[in-house]
């Protein structure tokens, strides 16, 4: 798996960041605005009832009726005659006040402002009435915690896709790297076998080497080479049809039939490497035949490669899980995490000796991840090594 680009995401952080930023002011002065322009036309529409209305006689009694807008009552030069939340003898004259001057002149007036008496944007309507007194209706305009209420879902929306963003993006540049890892290992391991073939053929066809033994050797390294180069490809197909192919109608496989069959196959190359292959017990899975089979053959062919002159592969079935454990050379313990990851080889001078395209424990992974298993390794080197793997339908 490769590592992400922190330096971008880091970039790509701060842009997000001010963003955020940018959308929580704007959203700030908008409902700020908003809440200014409703609560004077609330403030406005009260003033002209009172206007209309006329008909105060108490204004002490009058200012405190009101208990959500303060109330505050002044007669022609600005003296408070009475207010609903502080006593009009330690209020100063509002002679000079914007809306008092407005309303003097023009019967009403308004402003918005941040109060004195408690420090708050608040906004003021005022009216003359037709008995010549001043009644000044304020409320509080400032954002509290309505305003964190209205903008939590969209923060949390906004938080929720940046996240999904970073996902995808790290997921993209993961994607990417193997992708071309994959291209650059296939370039690598389908070159070296043709360049083989290519100089082998063109030393026969020159007519430099005459020695019929001699030709004949070198036949059969184009051989041998060709058969890696077709192994090569066929495991490369057959990996990219595990991974773009859903699983079709699963059947209950067999796995002691199917691990016979792997036996059968492998016979003659276990007879060379002096190797007894072991099939016991039995088990049955919901999947398809060919896959499974393929992860059964490529498991024992790396017992019997790897092995050692003499040893074993045994095959051990239990339900729904397959062990394959052989006696052979191991893995050091620094590659057991990485020998699932596709052409990578613990040894590959040795690797190419055995005739190994380094795909097939790659193939084993995505098989048992097609049908929702799991798969892990034990190997000690000089001692050998067992592949669990575990079926979970």
């Amino acid at each position: 798996m490769s590592k992400p680009d922190f330096g971008f995401l880091k970039k790509y952080a701060l842009i997000v960041a001010g963003v955020a930023f940018l959308l929580v002011s704007l959203s700030f002065f908008w409902f700020s605005h908003n809440k200014q322009r409703l609560i004077y036309n609330s403030l406005q529409t009260a003033a002209k009832v009172l206007r209309d209305s006329d008909n105060i006689s108490d204004y002490r009694k009058f200012a405190e009726d009101f208990r959500d807008v303060r109330v505050t009552v002044l007669n022609d030069y600005g003296d408070v005659l009475a207010d609903n939340q502080a006593e009009k003898t330690v209020m100063v004259n509002h002679a000079d006040r914007p809306e008092f001057v407005a309303a003097k002149t023009h019967g009403y007036g308004g402003d918005v402002r941040r109060s004195e008496t408690t420090g708050k944007q608040t906004v003021y309507v005022m009216v003359k009435l037709k008995n010549g007194t001043y009644v000044r209706l304020a409320q509080s305009a400032g954002l509290s915690y309505e305003f964190l209420l209205w903008l939590f879902a969209p923060i949390v929306f906004l938080c929720s896709c940046i996240a999904v963003l970073i996902l995808v993006f790290i997921k993209n540049k993961q994607v990417e790297k193997m992708r071309q890892d994959f291209v650059a290992n296939v370039s690598h391991e389908l070159k070296t076998p043709l360049t083989s073939i290519k100089g082998f053929a063109e030393l026969t066809s020159t007519g430099l080497v005459t020695d019929l033994e001699s030709v004949r050797g070198y036949q059969q390294k184009i051989v041998f080479q060709s058969d890696r180069l077709l192994a090569t490809i066929n495991d490369i197909l057959h990996l990219s049809k595990l991974e773009s192919s859903k699983p079709k109608e699963l059947r209950e496989v067999d796995t002691r039939s199917t691990a016979d069959q792997v036996k059968e196959a492998l016979k003659l190359l276990a007879d060379e490497k002096d190797i007894i292959v072991q099939v016991s017990g039995e088990g049955k899975i919901m999947a398809e035949s060919e896959p499974i089979y393929h992860l059964i053959y490529n498991l024992t062919d790396n017992g019997i490669k790897y092995g050692k002159g003499g040893g074993y592969v045994k095959i051990i079935l239990s339900g729904q899980k397959i062990t394959v454990a052989d006696n052979g050379i191991g893995i050091p313990e620094k590659d057991v995490e990485r020998v699932f990851e596709r052409f990578y080889r613990v040894d590959k001078s040795r690797s190419a000796e055995r005739g190994g395209t380094g795909l097939g424990l790659a193939i084993v992974k995505h098989t048992v991840q097609k049908y929702k298993g799991t798969v892990s390794i034990k190997s000690v080197v000089g001692v050998g090594t067992e592949v669990f793997i575990e079926f979970m339908r």
